[in-house]
C-alpha cells in the first residue's frame, strides 16, 4: 500500500511508491521487554512494549508476530488506552486436530497444514532499501492490534515521518523521532504468558532426576520465527532498533525451588502451604524439584543478556526475586539472547592480557567476559586464552570492537557449538577441555575465534539480502584464519587451505552457486557448512590476485573499512553489507576488477579440473605448456554416501537446483620453473577463455648453456659431508640444504630396504632441461590439476621446493601412483625428516600401508614399524645379546611429534598379508597398549589410548568375510594360524573391556575410552567378527549417560542395522542397499571362484541393475527405499508417535516430515471423527390416580396429569437407514481382461404407437458393472426365444426374474486362443448373412459411453426407430391395459441371448426423502457406468469366428452363440448351439419402487 512521509520542501504528505509484498507501513523505534521466568513451571510471562511509527497517518491496524504464548488481548494497549486485538498461534499448526485419524503416510497433508510456519521463500526487503522505504516484514502475522482505541488522537493529528532526501548526507542517521522521547511514536503494550515451550528457550536441570545445575537460555536460528517464540515482537532480521530488557528471576539457586537453608525457618505458607490449605482445601502439588545441597543453595543467580547492564534491584514484591535490566542498541530480534543460571564470572580481559598488550591498544582493547556452570572456571581460562589474542590482534587490523563488551556463556544441551547474539557469545559447554588435553587445542581455538569474528560480520554488519550472506559468512572465517596463522604459522596455513581446496573440489558437484545458496540455509547445517567451506576459499584467492597489484593491501583493508565505517556511523547503510558495494570496495582499493571472479566463483558453481601437459621445445628454446579443462565434461551422476542421503533428500524435496558450472575459468596463472641452474623463474600468466580445446603457454628457457647435472654420487657427498666431495665434478649441482636426504647411508639403505631410481629413469633425468615446473605457484586457483610430470620432478619439487603448497601436491601425486619400492624410499624419508611440515609426514605414512604389497615384500609394513620404533622406542640388548625395543615413556611436549605417534598405529593395522593383518603387526600393537607409561607426561593419553584401540579393532578385521557366521565362531581349533588369531581376538576383547570399566571408574575427558569402546565393538559386529549383541548398546541409551555416550550408542545401533529403520543414516543404508550390494558382491565372488556360468532371467538383470544404480540417484535411491518399507505398519506407527511427541520443536517435525516422504508412499484418505448429534428425548409418564396431597390427605390430586420428562442423548444411528449392501472385492485377474462390446438394455424394448403410451423404466443398475462371482455348475442350454423386434444383438437386462446369485466384481475376460489375430478379430468359416451397419456410437474408443444408451428397433412398417430409455414416474396415472402389460413382462420367463437380472428378493421399504430424478438422466442416472457397446472379441458384426473358442464365464456357464439377426420370435434355430439363460442378480439402489397394481 502506499505510505506517506514528508516532503521537506513543502511539509504536504507525498506518497511513495508501493511497499514489497508482505510489508507493513510501519517502523518499529525502540522495544522494552519485560520477562520472568518461572523455572519450575518451564515457563515466561511478562509484557512486550513496543514504540512503533506509522509511515502511512491513515493506517488502522498492524500486525506483529508471536508463536506458543497466549497473548491477553483483552489488556493490550495503545498509548495507555485499551485496544481490539486478535491472536491466532501459529504453532497450533503443528498440532494434529483431534479428530483427525492420520498416520504417517498421510505425511503431505500436515505438511500441508504446517505449511504457514514453513521458513521458505519469505518476502525480503533489502537492508539498504529501508532507507528510502521503511517498513517491516513480520514473520507470521499472527497478532492484529487496532491502532485507534477510544480516547485516542483526541488532541491532534497524527504524526508523520520525515525521510531526507537525496540531497543530504548518504552516511546520515534515519531522520527518527528520538527514541528517548515517549511521545515520538505510538506505544503498543503486550502481555503475554508462554504456552507449552518448544522452541526459543530450553531450560536444564529442572526434570525430575536432572542432576545438573539449574539454567535457562535462548534458542536462535537463521530465519525467522525462533524470537517470537520467546516474547511478541516484529520478528524482521532488517528491523533493527534499540532494545531494553528487563528479567526477573530467582536471586539464588535455593529459591528456584523454594528451598531454603537449613538454618533458615520456613515460611509460614511454606509450613502451612497455601491460603486455600487453611480453609481446608487441599493445594495443586508442585513439580518434584531436585533436593539441593547446602552450599548449592546460596548459589547466586545471574542473569547473561545481550546488550550492556543497566541495573540490578531486588524485586519490590519479593524478596527472594531480583530484576536485571540491559540496554542494547541497534539490534534485530533475532540477536536478543540470554542466560540464567548459577554463574561464575571470569574476567578474561584483565587475566589473560598483560599490561604491555592494555597500554599498547589503549581504547581498542575490548572487555571480554566468561560466564560458565559452577567448578568449570579453570577450563574456561585454559580455552578462552586464545580469544583475548584474538580481539587483540583484530582491533589493529580490522577494527575496534563495536560493542562495549563481550561475553562468552558457556551452557548445557546446546545443538550448535555456538551461537552469535549481540555483544554475546552461547558457547557449548563440549568445547571446554582441560590443560592436559592438546587434541582438541586446534578446533576449539577456531571456533571461539569464529564466535568473535561473527560480532563484527553477522551482528554488527549484517547482509544487505540473503543473497549476501555467503560474504558475511566468507569475512568471518577469513579474520579467523588469519589469528590461527599467526599463533600456528604460516605453514598451517597455507596446508589447511590446500586440504580445504582439495575437499571443495570433491564437493562441489551439482551444489547451487553462492549466491544461491543464501536462499536454502535454512535447509540444514550442510548447506552453511559448505558455505563456510567455499566462501573464504573464493575470498583467499581475491586476496592473492589483488595483492599481485602493486600497492595493494588485498582485502584486509578493504574489511577494515568497512568496520570503520560501521563503528564511527552506525546506520543501517553503514551496518549492512552486499556483494556489490564489496566488489566495488575492491575495486578501488587494488585496482583490479573482480568482475570474471564474481561471474565463475560467486554466480557460477563448481570448481574447474585443469589437464596440464608440458615439453619442452628444443628448437625454440621454449617450454609450451598446454591446459585443458575437464569440468564440463564431469556431469555424470555422482555416488551418493550415507553422510550425503540428507542433503540430498532435503534438495530434492525443496527443489534445490544445481549452478551453472562455467566451461572455461579464466583469470591469472603463475608458473614457475626450476631450471637446470636451480634458478627459479617465475612466469605470470593467464588462462582465457578464446582457445576452444586447450590454452597453449609459451614460456622461454633462461639457461643458455649446457646442462648441469646432478648425480647421485654428489647428493650423497653432500648429505654426508664425507670425503667423497673430490667425486664431484665441476659441473654438477649440489643441494646441502635438500629436504629428504636422510637414510642415505649404505648401512641404513639396507636395514631399512630402501631403493633408488632404475638406470633408464637416472638416463632419463640427466636428459631433462629444467628439475620441474610448478604450477599456480601463488595459489590463485581452487582446482584439481593433473600433470604429465614424471616421478622424479615430483620428487625434486618435494625435496628441494620450500612451499609446504608444494609438497602437498607432490605427496598427492604418489599417493595417486601405484605401488613401487622407490615411492615406498621416498615416503619413509619424508616421515622420517623432521624438517617436513607435520601434516606431509602424515601423508606420507597414511600411503605407506599401501606398499605392504608381496610384490614389495612386504616392505611397506617393516618401514613402518622401523619409524615408529625409531622415535618412540627405546633399544636394548638382553643379557643373551637379544635385541628389544620396548616404548619409550610418553613426552607430548613436541606436539608435532605427538601428531605422527598418533598416525603409526593406525597405518600400521592397515597393512595386510593374505587378507590380514601380519601376526607381527598386531603383536607390536598390543606391545605399545600393554606398555604405554605416561606417568612422567605432563599430558593426557587418554585420546592416544583410543587411538591404539582403534588401531587393534583395525588389525583384526579383515578384507573380506563372505560367511554367515562370524569369523571368531569359525576359526577352527587344530590350526596354529587360526588359534593364535583367534586368542589375539579375546585379547583384543578383553583389553577394550578393560579401559570401558575403567572409564566407569576414572572419568576420562568426554568419556572418550567408552565412546572408543563402543566404536570398536560396532565395527567388529559389522565386519562378522564376533558375534551381534545389540544389548551392550542398549545399557548406554539411559538419559544419565553423558550425551557423547548416548549418541554413540546410537550410531552403533544405527549402523548394525538395529535403528536401520529410524534414524537418516540408517534410512541412507536402506536406500542405498549396503546390505544387498554386500550380498551381490558375495555372489558374484562365489560365482567366479568356482568358474560357473550362471544365465540370469530378465528380471533378475533389472534387479541387479537397479541395484547397482540405486546410490547414484536420490530418485532411484528413494524409490527403492519406499519397496523396501512398504506394509511396514510398526515403522509408521513409530514415526506417527515420534511426529506427535510434544517436545519436538517446529524444525524437528519438519525433519521428520521429510523422512516419512522418503520412507512412505503419500496416502490420500483423511478419516476423521465427528462428534455424535446431541438430541432431546421426551417421555410421557402415565398419570397414577388415587394419589393424594401429601398437605390436605383429605384432598386428591387431579385426575388428569401430564408429565413429560426431557433427557438428552446421542444419536448414533441415521434416521433413515439406507439399504445399500456394500460392494464385495473383485475377483483377482489372472492377465488383464480384453475390450469388450456389450450393448446392454434394461429391459426387453417394445415398439408401438405414439399414443400408446412411455416406455416402461428398467431397473436402476449398480455402478459397478455387471458381474458373476459364484461359481455355479454349468446349466443345460434350453431353447429360448428371441424378442419379436430385435433388430441388434443385445443382451438385456429385464428386472422381472429372480435369481439367488449375489452380485461381485466383473469376471475376468476371456483369454483369447493361439488363433485369434491381434486385434482380436478373425476370419468367418462361411459365409453368413450381412450384418446390420454399426453406428459411429458404438465403435469402442476406451472412454466411458454417455449415459443415454440410443438403440435403433424395427418400428412400425419396418421403419427403424430410435428408442431412449427415460425414467418415469407418473405410475398412477397409466391405464390399465398397461399395468397389466407391465405384470405380464415381471413374471415373463427369460428369452434367448438375454442376462437376466432382478431386484433382491427382500422388498424395499421406499425412502420419501428421496429426490425425484430430472427427466433426462434416464434409466443409469443414478450412478450406472456407460455401457460399451462394442462388441466382444472373436465376433465380426454379430458372426463368431470359426477358430476362437471363448473359454466359460466364472459362473460355469456353457459357451453360446447369438442367434442371426432374421431369427423370428417363437423359432428355434437348430442350426446353431444351444442358447443358455444367464442370470445375474442386480442390486437395486433405494429409490420409490413402482406401484404394484393387480391385474
Amino acid at each position: 500500500m502506499p505510505g506517506a512521509i514528508e516532503s521537506e520542501n513543502t511539509g504536504e504528505p507525498a506518497v511513495v511508491s508501493e511497499l514489497p509484498v508482505g510489508a507493513e507501513p510501519f517502523v518499529v523505534l525502540k522495544q522494552h521487554v519485560e520477562l520472568e521466568v518461572n523455572f519450575r513451571d518451564k515457563s515466561i510471562m511478562g509484557v512486550s512494549t513496543i514504540h512503533i511509527f506509522t509511515i502511512n497517518p491513515d493506517l488502522d491496524e498492524i500486525w506483529l508476530d508471536a508463536r506458543q504464548c497466549d497473548v491477553d488481548i483483552e489488556n493490550v494497549t495503545v498509548d495507555g488506552f485499551k485496544t481490539v486485538a486478535s491472536f491466532a498461534d501459529p504453532c497450533d499448526l503443528s498440532q494434529t486436530p483431534r479428530h483427525w485419524q492420520i498416520g504417517a503416510a498421510q505425511h503431505h497433508i500436515v505438511r500441508r497444514r504446517m505449511a504457514p510456519l514453513r521458513p521458505a521463500r519469505r518476502p525480503e526487503v533489502p537492508t539498504k532499501d529501508r532507507v528510502s522505504y521503511p517498513c517491516c516484514l513480520p514473520a507470521d502475522r499472527a497478532l492484529k492490534v487496532s491502532l485507534r482505541p477510544d480516547g485516542m488522537f483526541k488532541d491532534g493529528p497524527r504524526r508523520t515521518l520525515k525521510i531526507k532526501t537525496s540531497k543530504s548526507d548518504k552516511d546520515a542517521t534515519l531522520d527518527r523521532p528520538d527514541p528517548n522521547d515517549d511521545l515520538s511514536g505510538i506505544k503498543i503494550s503486550i502481555p503475554f504468558r508462554s504456552k507449552k515451550i518448544r522452541d526459543g528457550l530450553h531450560f536444564v536441570g529442572v526434570d525430575e532426576g536432572d542432576l545438573r545445575y539449574t539454567h535457562v537460555y535462548t534458542r536462535h536460528s537463521l530465519e525467522p520465527g525462533t524470537a517470537s517464540c520467546i516474547f511478541p515482537c516484529v520478528d524482521d532480521p532488517g528491523s533493527r532498533h534499540p532494545w531494553k530488557i528487563s528479567i526477573k528471576c530467582p536471586r539464588t539457586l535455593g529459591d528456584v525451588f523454594d528451598q531454603p537453608m537449613a538454618a533458615q525457618p520456613a515460611s509460614p505458607q511454606q509450613a502451612n502451604g497455601t491460603r486455600k490449605r487453611k480453609f481446608g482445601n487441599q493445594p495443586a502439588t508442585p513439580p518434584p524439584a531436585p533436593k539441593l545441597a547446602e552450599e548449592d543453595k546460596m548459589m547466586e543467580m545471574t542473569v547473561v543478556c545481550s546488550g550492556n547492564l543497566a541495573g540490578e534491584q531486588i524485586d519490590p514484591e519479593d524478596d527472594k526475586k531480583k530484576i536485571m535490566t540491559f540496554e542494547s542498541q541497534l539490534s534485530a530480534a533475532q540477536h536478543i539472547a540470554f542466560a540464567i543460571g548459577p554463574f561464575e564470572h571470569i574476567q578474561l580481559w584483565s587475566e589473560c592480557r598483560t599490561e604491555e598488550a592494555d597500554e599498547k591498544l589503549g581504547a581498542n582493547a575490548a572487555k571480554i567476559h566468561a560466564y560458565c556452570l559452577p567448578h568449570k572456571a579453570d577450563n574456561v581460562r585454559n580455552t578462552c586464552d586464545p580469544v583475548v589474542g584474538a580481539a587483540d590482534f583484530f582491533a589493529p587490523e580490522f577494527g575496534r570492537y563495536p560493542f562495549e563488551s563481550y561475553k562468552l556463556c558457556f551452557v548445557d544441551d546446546m545443538i550448535p557449538d555456538t551461537v552469535a547474539a549481540t555483544s554475546m557469545s552461547l558457547c557449548s559447554n563440549r568445547l571446554l577441555y582441560p590443560d592436559d588435553i592438546i587434541d582438541l587445542e586446534t578446533d576449539v581455538t577456531r571456533t571461539l575465534v569464529h564466535a568473535l569474528a561473527s560480532q563484527y560480520f553477522g551482528v554488527h554488519i549484517v547482509p544487505n539480502q540473503r543473497s549476501d550472506y555467503w560474504l558475511i559468512v566468507g569475512i568471518q572465517w577469513f579474520m579467523t584464519d588469519l589469528f590461527m596463522r599467526s599463533i600456528c604459522g604460516n605453514n598451517w596455513y597455507r596446508f589447511h587451505l590446500k586440504t580445504l581446496s582439495d575437499k571443495l573440489v570433491e564437493t562441489d558437484i551439482h551444489r547451487p552457486s553462492l549466491h544461491d545458496l543464501g536462499e536454502y540455509l535454512h535447509l540444514g547445517d550442510f548447506e552453511l557448512d559448505f558455505m563456510s567451506l567455499k566462501a573464504p576459499l573464493v575470498l583467499f584467492i581475491l586476496d592473492q590476485r589483488m595483492s599481485k597489484i602493486p600497492g595493494s593491501m588485498g582485502i584486509v583493508r578493504v574489511i577494515s573499512q568497512i568496520v570503520s565505517n560501521a563503528n564511527i556511523n552506525a546506520t543501517i547503510a553503514s551496518t549492512s553489507l552486499s556483494d556489490a558495494d564489496f566488489r566495488k570496495a575492491c575495486e578501488k582499493k587494488s585496482q583490479y576488477r573482480p568482475d570474471e571472479l564474481w561471474q565463475q566463483w560467486v554466480h557460477g558453481a563448481g570448481c574447474p579440473k585443469l589437464l596440464i601437459k608440458q615439453r619442452f621445445n628444443k628448437k625454440n628454446l621454449n617450454v609450451d605448456i598446454s591446459i585443458a579443462q575437464t569440468q564440463a565434461r564431469d556431469n555424470g551422476p555422482k555416488v551418493i554416501t550415507k553422510d550425503e542421503f540428507w542433503k540430498e533428500l532435503q534438495e530434492e524435496v525443496h527443489e534445490v537446483w544445481a549452478g551453472t558450472v562455467p566451461k572455461f575459468f579464466t583469470g591469472p596463472f603463475t608458473v614457475r620453473i626450476h631450471e637446470a641452474d636451480g634458478t627459479p623463474y617465475e612466469h605470470y600468466l593467464a588462462i582465457t577463455d578464446k582457445d576452444k580445446v586447450a590454452t597453449t603457454l609459451q614460456i622461454a628457457y633462461n639457461t643458455k648453456y649446457k646442462r648441469m647435472k646432478r648425480t647421485k654420487k654428489a647428493t650423497a657427498a653432500a648429505a654426508s659431508n664425507a670425503a667423497d666431495k673430490h667425486d664431484i665434478q665441476e659441473d654438477d649441482i649440489v643441494y646441502f640444504n635438500m629436504l629428504g636426504d636422510v637414510l642415505t647411508t649404505p648401512r641404513d639403505i639396507e636395514n631399512w630396504g630402501l631403493q633408488d631410481w632404475s638406470e633408464s629413469v637416472q638416463t632419463a633425468m640427466d636428459q631433462e632441461s629444467y628439475e620441474w615446473i610448478r604450477l599456480d605457484c601463488n595459489f590463485e586457483w581452487l582446482c584439481e590439476m593433473v600433470t604429465d610430470m614424471p616421478g622424479y620432478m615430483y620428487l625434486a619439487q618435494l625435496q628441494q621446493d620450500r612451499d609446504v603448497v608444494a609438497h602437498q601436491d607432490a605427496m598427492l601425486f604418489f599417493q595417486r601412483g601405484k605401488r613401487h619400492g622407490v615411492a615406498s624410499t621416498i615416503e619413509t624419508r619424508t616421515a622420517i625428516d623432521r624438517r617436513y611440515f607435520y601434516g606431509i609426514r602424515k601423508m606420507a605414512i597414511d600411503d605407506l600401508p599401501k606398499q605392504a604389497d608381496p610384490d614389495l615384500n612386504y616392505i611397506g609394513t617393516a618401514q613402518l614399524i622401523l619409524i615408529f620404533r625409531h622415535f618412540f622406542c627405546d633399544r636394548m640388548v638382553g643379557k643373551n645379546g637379544n635385541v628389544t625395543f620396548p616404548p619409550a615413556p610418553n613426552d607430548f611436549f613436541d606436539k608435532a611429534q605427538y601428531a605422527i605417534q598418533c598416525a603409526l598405529p593406525g597405518a600400521i593395522a592397515r597393512t595386510r598379508e593374505n587378507g590380514r593383518c601380519s601376526r607381527h603387526a598386531r603383536n607390536f600393537l598390543l606391545d605399545l597398549l600393554l606398555f604405554n607409561d605416561n606417568s612422567d607426561n605432563v599430558y593426557s593419553d587418554q585420546f592416544y589410548i583410543a587411538t591404539l584401540l582403534d588401531a587393534l579393532t583395525t588389525s583384526i578385521i579383515p578384507d573380506k568375510w563372505e560367511s554367515e557366521k562370524d569369523l571368531y565362531s569359525s576359526l577352527r581349533m587344530d590350526e596354529d594360524d587360526d588359534m593364535e588369531f583367534k586368542n589375539f581376538i579375546e585379547k583384543t576383547i578383553e583389553e577394550i573391556d578393560k579401559y570401558r570399566r575403567m572409564d566407569e571408574w576414572t572419568l576420562t575427558f568426554q568419556n572418550i575410552w567408552t565412546t572408543t569402546a563402543l566404536n570398536c565393538k560396532m565395527r567388529l559386529m559389522k565386519a562378522k567378527v564376533i558375534r551381534t549383541e545389540p544389548l551392550e548398546f542398549l545399557m548406554y541409551l539411559q538419559d544419565g549417560n553423558y550425551d557423547f555416550i548416548r549418541i554413540k550408542a546410537f550410531e552403533c545401533l544405527v549402523e548394525l542395522g538395529m535403528l536401520a529403520k529410524i534414524f537418516c543414516k540408517g534410512m541412507a543404508a536402506v536406500a542405498l542397499g549396503e546390505s544387498k550390494a554386500a550380498q551381490i558382491q558375495s555372489e558374484e565372488a562365489i560365482e567366479e571362484s568356482l568358474g560357473l556360468v550362471v544365465e540370469q532371467g530378465e528380471a533378475e538383470i533389472q534387479q541387479r541393475q537397479l541395484a547397482a544404480t540405486r546410490n547414484q540417484s536420490i530418485q532411484a535411491a528413494l524409490a527403492a527405499l519406499k519397496e523396501e518399507l512398504k506394509g511396514n505398519t510398526e515403522l509408521q506407527a513409530a514415526m506417527w508417535k515420534a511426529l506427535e511427541s510434544t517436545v519436538i520443536g517446529v524444525k524437528e517435525k519438519f525433519q521428520l516430515l521429510t523422512l516419512c516422504s522418503a520412507m512412505f508412499e503419500a496416502d490420500d484418505s483423511l478419516l476423521m471423527t465427528v462428534n455424535y448429534p446431541k438430541v432431546w428425548r421426551c417421555t410421557r409418564e402415565a398419570p397414577v390416580e388415587g394419589r393424594l396431597d401429601p398437605n390436605n390427605q383429605a384432598k386428591p390430586y387431579a385426575k388428569k396429569q401430564c408429565i413429560i420428562r426431557f433427557t438428552t442423548h446421542y444419536r448414533t444411528h441415521p434416521r433413515h437407514k439406507v439399504l445399500m449392501d456394500s460392494a464385495l472385492p473383485p475377483v483377482p485377474w489372472d492377465k488383464p481382461p480384453e475390450v469388450k462390446k456389450i450393448k446392454l438394455s434394461s429391459r426387453p424394448s417394445f415398439s408401438g404407437p405414439p399414443n400408446d403410451g412411455p416406455p416402461t423404466p428398467g431397473g436402476l443398475a449398480r455402478k459397478d458393472s455387471i458381474s458373476v462371482s459364484v461359481h455355479r455348475p454349468a446349466m443345460p442350454a434350453t431353447p429360448v426365444m428371441e424378442p419379436l423386434h430385435s433388430s441388434s444383438y443385445s443382451i438385456s437386462v429385464v428386472p422381472v426374474a429372480r435369481i439367488s446369485t449375489p452380485l461381485a466384481g466383473s469376471p475376468p475376460a476371456p483369454a483369447a486362443t493361439h488363433g485369434q489375430q491381434p486385434n482380436g478379430a478373425a476370419k468367418a468359416a462361411e459365409k453368413r448373412p450381412k450384418p446390420p451397419k454399426k453406428r459411429k456410437s458404438d465403435e469402442g474408443d476406451g472412454v466411458d459411453r454417455p449415459k443415454k444408451v440410443p438403440r435403433v428397433e424395427n418400428g412400425v412398417n419396418g421403419r427403424a426407430s430410435k428408442i431412449v430409455t427415460v425414467p418415469f414416474r407418473a405410475w398412477g396415472r397409466l391405464p390399465a391395459h398397461i399395468k397389466e402389460k407391465l405384470q405380464v413382462e415381471k413374471s415373463a420367463p427369460a428369452i434367448s441371448a438375454t442376462i437376466v437380472a432382478t431386484p433382491t428378493g427382500a422388498k424395499r421399504t421406499p425412502l420419501p426423502s428421496l429426490p425425484d430424478f430430472p427427466p433426462s438422466a434416464g434409466p443409469l442416472a443414478l450412478g450406472t457406468p456407460a455401457i460399451d457397446p462394442r462388441p466382444s472379441p472373436g465376433i465380426i458384426h454379430g458372426v463368431q469366428s470359426a477358430n476362437k473358442k471363448r473359454k466359460p464365464l466364472p459362473s460355469a456357464a456353457p459357451h453360446h452363440h447369438s442367434p442371426p439377426p432374421s431369427t423370428p420370435v417363437g423359432r428355434v434355430e437348430t442350426a446353431e448351439p444351444k442358447k443358455s439363460v444367464i442370470k445375474l442378480k442386480l442390486k437395486a439402489p433405494s429409490q420409490t419402487s413402482p406401484p404394484q397394481t393387480s391385474p
